[in-house]
């Protein structure tokens, strides 16, 4: 009788120490380089582009309008990284934090910006919210600021003057940043 070849490998491995951590037993392995753990929002940094809540494909991100930033539910995250790759200021990163397990989906530790943070950040804010315009006189129609823009705010054919839509724009700041002539400013509405 010949013995199947998958025995072999149980009777050898059942000698064997195991190849798994035993954790929390012991202390965890360290990380690898580029490992995505718990994602981190850096909420100063943020400019309110949206571009995060745009591809996120578990809908982790819901946008805050009046403040011009995200709130994020980590309970959805499925560590893809998309949204620290498509920030344009670094405000969101990947921690080598793991231990993320709870009994409670809704844990404070699994969420960013909860309802009393943000009537805080709206009582310091008082109200006004920051804008874009451009200036005529300076735009020469480059369209360079049109297609930046994450939320199409901005309108005008080539070699003519721009127009900002101000019900569509968030206040990014990307516009004026890439920008070369110095004609998208600044204002408080």
């Amino acid at each position: 009788m010949k013995i199947p070849p998958t025995l072999s490998v149980v009777l050898k491995n059942i000698f064997k120490k195991p190849a798994t951590n035993p954790f929390p037993k012991s202390d965890p392995i360290p990380t690898p380089e580029g490992f995505r753990g718990k994602l981190v929002y850096h909420v100063d940094k943020c400019i309110g582009c949206k571009l995060c809540v745009t591809v996120c494909p578990a809908g982790v991100f819901e946008y805050v309008p009046e403040l011009k930033k995200v709130t994020l539910w980590l309970g959805r995250c499925v560590f893809c990284q998309q949204c620290v790759d498509v920030c344009p200021v670094n405000a969101l990163e990947m921690s080598n934090e793991f231990l993320l397990a709870t009994y409670d989906k809704y844990d404070d530790n699994l969420r960013w910006l909860k309802n009393e943070e943000i009537e805080e950040m709206l009582a310091k804010q008082g109200g006004k919210t920051k804008k874009y315009r451009v200036i005529p006189e300076k735009c020469k129609g480059c369209t360079l600021c049109a297609r930046n823009c994450p939320q199409n705010a901005i309108e005008g054919a080539p070699r003519e003057v721009h127009k900002i839509d101000p019900n569509k724009c968030v206040g990014c700041g990307i516009c004026a940043t890439v920008c070369r002539f110095g004609a998208i400013e600044e204002y408080e509405e």
